[in-house]
Protein backbone atom coordinates (compact mmCIF):
# COMPACT_ATOMS: atom_id res chain seq x y z
CA UNK A 1 0.00 0.00 0.00
CA UNK A 2 1.36 3.40 -1.01
CA UNK A 3 0.19 6.57 0.70
CA UNK A 4 0.39 10.13 -0.61
CA UNK A 5 0.66 13.00 1.86
CA UNK A 6 0.29 16.59 0.67
CA UNK A 7 0.15 19.43 3.16
CA UNK A 8 0.34 16.94 6.01
CA UNK A 9 3.58 18.02 7.69
CA UNK A 10 2.08 20.52 10.15
CA UNK A 11 -1.37 20.31 11.64
CA UNK A 12 -1.91 16.88 10.05
CA UNK A 13 1.33 15.32 11.30
CA UNK A 14 -0.44 12.91 13.69
CA UNK A 15 -2.83 11.85 10.92
CA UNK A 16 0.15 11.44 8.58
CA UNK A 17 1.83 9.14 11.12
CA UNK A 18 -1.38 7.12 11.37
CA UNK A 19 -1.50 6.73 7.58
CA UNK A 20 2.19 5.86 7.26
CA UNK A 21 1.93 3.23 10.03
CA UNK A 22 -0.55 1.37 7.82
CA UNK A 23 1.38 1.82 4.57
CA UNK A 24 4.20 -0.06 2.97
CA UNK A 25 5.61 3.21 1.68
CA UNK A 26 4.57 6.85 1.68
CA UNK A 27 5.34 9.90 -0.41
CA UNK A 28 5.29 13.25 1.35
CA UNK A 29 5.30 16.44 -0.69
CA UNK A 30 5.75 19.85 0.84
CA UNK A 31 8.01 22.84 0.46
CA UNK A 32 10.22 21.56 3.29
CA UNK A 33 9.73 17.80 2.99
CA UNK A 34 13.45 17.05 3.14
CA UNK A 35 13.43 18.21 6.77
CA UNK A 36 10.21 16.39 7.72
CA UNK A 37 10.23 13.59 10.28
CA UNK A 38 7.41 11.73 11.95
CA UNK A 39 9.68 11.24 14.95
CA UNK A 40 9.92 7.48 14.53
CA UNK A 41 12.62 5.60 12.64
CA UNK A 42 10.10 2.85 11.88
CA UNK A 43 7.82 5.35 10.14
CA UNK A 44 10.45 7.67 8.68
CA UNK A 45 12.12 4.82 6.78
CA UNK A 46 8.91 4.43 4.76
CA UNK A 47 8.95 8.06 3.59
CA UNK A 48 9.99 9.36 0.22
CA UNK A 49 10.38 13.09 0.81
CA UNK A 50 9.89 15.50 -2.08
CA UNK A 51 10.48 19.18 -1.43
CA UNK A 52 8.19 20.83 -3.95
CA UNK A 53 5.72 23.69 -3.82
CA UNK A 54 2.44 23.27 -5.62
CA UNK A 55 2.84 26.85 -6.85
CA UNK A 56 4.73 25.17 -9.72
CA UNK A 57 1.82 22.99 -10.76
CA UNK A 58 3.43 21.04 -13.58
CA UNK A 59 6.54 20.11 -11.59
CA UNK A 60 4.41 19.19 -8.59
CA UNK A 61 2.14 16.92 -10.65
CA UNK A 62 5.19 15.27 -12.26
CA UNK A 63 6.66 14.62 -8.80
CA UNK A 64 3.41 13.11 -7.53
CA UNK A 65 2.95 10.99 -10.67
CA UNK A 66 6.45 9.52 -10.40
CA UNK A 67 5.34 7.39 -7.42
CA UNK A 68 1.70 6.73 -8.38
CA UNK A 69 -0.64 4.96 -8.06
CA UNK A 70 -1.73 5.55 -4.46
CA UNK A 71 -3.99 3.50 -2.24
CA UNK A 72 -4.55 6.43 0.11
CA UNK A 73 -4.10 10.17 -0.29
CA UNK A 74 -4.38 12.62 2.60
CA UNK A 75 -4.33 16.19 1.31
CA UNK A 76 -4.55 19.77 2.53
CA UNK A 77 -4.44 21.86 -0.65
CA UNK A 78 -5.56 25.43 -1.29
CA UNK A 79 -8.97 25.63 -2.96
CA UNK A 80 -7.73 27.22 -6.19
CA UNK A 81 -5.49 24.25 -7.08
CA UNK A 82 -8.21 22.50 -9.08
CA UNK A 83 -5.86 21.13 -11.75
CA UNK A 84 -3.65 19.60 -9.07
CA UNK A 85 -6.67 18.11 -7.32
CA UNK A 86 -7.96 16.58 -10.57
CA UNK A 87 -4.52 15.12 -11.34
CA UNK A 88 -4.36 13.48 -7.91
CA UNK A 89 -7.85 12.01 -8.38
CA UNK A 90 -6.51 10.12 -11.40
CA UNK A 91 -3.61 8.67 -9.40
CA UNK A 92 -5.74 6.83 -6.83
CA UNK A 93 -6.06 3.08 -7.43
CA UNK A 94 -9.52 1.59 -7.91
CA UNK A 95 -10.79 0.90 -4.42
CA UNK A 96 -8.43 3.53 -3.00
CA UNK A 97 -9.26 6.38 -0.67
CA UNK A 98 -8.87 10.15 -0.92
CA UNK A 99 -9.26 12.23 2.23
CA UNK A 100 -9.30 15.97 1.56
CA UNK A 101 -8.99 18.41 4.43
CA UNK A 102 -10.51 21.81 3.69
CA UNK A 103 -10.86 25.08 5.55
CA UNK A 104 -14.14 26.36 6.93
CA UNK A 105 -14.68 28.73 4.00
CA UNK A 106 -14.70 25.81 1.55
CA UNK A 107 -18.42 25.26 2.21
CA UNK A 108 -19.42 28.86 1.47
CA UNK A 109 -21.18 29.58 -1.80
CA UNK A 110 -19.20 31.44 -4.43
CA UNK A 111 -19.65 35.16 -5.10
CA UNK A 112 -22.31 34.59 -7.75
CA UNK A 113 -24.10 31.85 -5.84
CA UNK A 114 -22.11 29.06 -7.51
CA UNK A 115 -21.48 25.86 -5.61
CA UNK A 116 -18.85 25.85 -2.88
CA UNK A 117 -15.44 24.27 -3.49
CA UNK A 118 -16.42 21.43 -1.13
CA UNK A 119 -19.61 20.77 -3.08
CA UNK A 120 -17.85 20.99 -6.47
CA UNK A 121 -15.26 18.46 -5.27
CA UNK A 122 -17.95 16.11 -3.94
CA UNK A 123 -19.77 16.30 -7.28
CA UNK A 124 -16.57 15.67 -9.25
CA UNK A 125 -15.59 12.66 -7.14
CA UNK A 126 -19.10 11.22 -7.34
CA UNK A 127 -18.24 10.60 -11.00
CA UNK A 128 -15.40 8.32 -9.86
CA UNK A 129 -17.27 5.65 -7.90
CA UNK A 130 -14.20 3.42 -7.65
CA UNK A 131 -12.59 5.89 -5.19
CA UNK A 132 -13.75 6.36 -1.61
CA UNK A 133 -13.82 10.13 -1.25
CA UNK A 134 -14.09 11.85 2.12
CA UNK A 135 -13.90 15.47 3.17
CA UNK A 136 -12.87 16.96 6.48
CA UNK A 137 -14.16 20.52 6.81
CA UNK A 138 -12.33 22.41 9.53
CA UNK A 139 -14.60 24.42 11.77
CA UNK A 140 -14.09 25.97 15.17
CA UNK A 141 -14.94 25.30 18.80
CA UNK A 142 -17.41 27.43 20.78
CA UNK A 143 -16.16 28.16 24.29
CA UNK A 144 -18.30 30.25 26.60
CA UNK A 145 -18.83 33.63 24.95
CA UNK A 146 -15.95 33.09 22.51
CA UNK A 147 -14.54 30.54 20.12
CA UNK A 148 -11.23 29.10 19.02
CA UNK A 149 -9.82 27.33 16.01
CA UNK A 150 -9.24 23.59 16.23
CA UNK A 151 -6.00 22.24 17.66
CA UNK A 152 -3.65 20.13 15.55
CA UNK A 153 -4.74 17.07 17.52
CA UNK A 154 -8.44 17.77 16.88
CA UNK A 155 -7.74 18.22 13.16
CA UNK A 156 -5.71 15.01 12.96
CA UNK A 157 -8.39 13.11 14.89
CA UNK A 158 -10.99 14.12 12.28
CA UNK A 159 -8.69 13.07 9.41
CA UNK A 160 -7.97 9.73 11.10
CA UNK A 161 -11.72 9.18 11.55
CA UNK A 162 -12.17 9.69 7.80
CA UNK A 163 -9.38 7.22 7.06
CA UNK A 164 -10.87 4.58 9.36
CA UNK A 165 -14.64 4.98 8.88
CA UNK A 166 -15.11 7.33 5.95
CA UNK A 167 -18.21 9.38 5.45
CA UNK A 168 -18.86 11.81 2.64
CA UNK A 169 -18.22 14.89 4.81
CA UNK A 170 -17.10 15.30 8.39
CA UNK A 171 -17.30 18.71 10.01
CA UNK A 172 -14.54 18.97 12.62
CA UNK A 173 -15.89 21.30 15.29
CA UNK A 174 -18.80 23.53 14.28
CA UNK A 175 -19.46 25.99 11.47
CA UNK A 176 -22.42 27.78 13.01
CA UNK A 177 -23.13 30.31 14.05
CA UNK A 178 -20.65 31.61 11.46
CA UNK A 179 -20.53 35.03 13.14
CA UNK A 180 -18.99 33.40 16.23
CA UNK A 181 -15.95 32.00 14.42
CA UNK A 182 -12.58 33.24 15.73
CA UNK A 183 -11.46 36.49 14.14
Amino acid sequence: MTTLLIGATGMLKTAAAHAVARAKKAVVLSRHAKDFSLGSDTLDVKLTRISQSYENGAAFIDAVARYAPYDLALTWIRPQAEILRAAIDGMIVPGGRLVEVMGSRSILLGENGEASIAERRAQALALQPDITYSQVILGFVLEGDGSRWLTHEEISAAAIAQMEKPQARLIAGVLEPWERRPQ
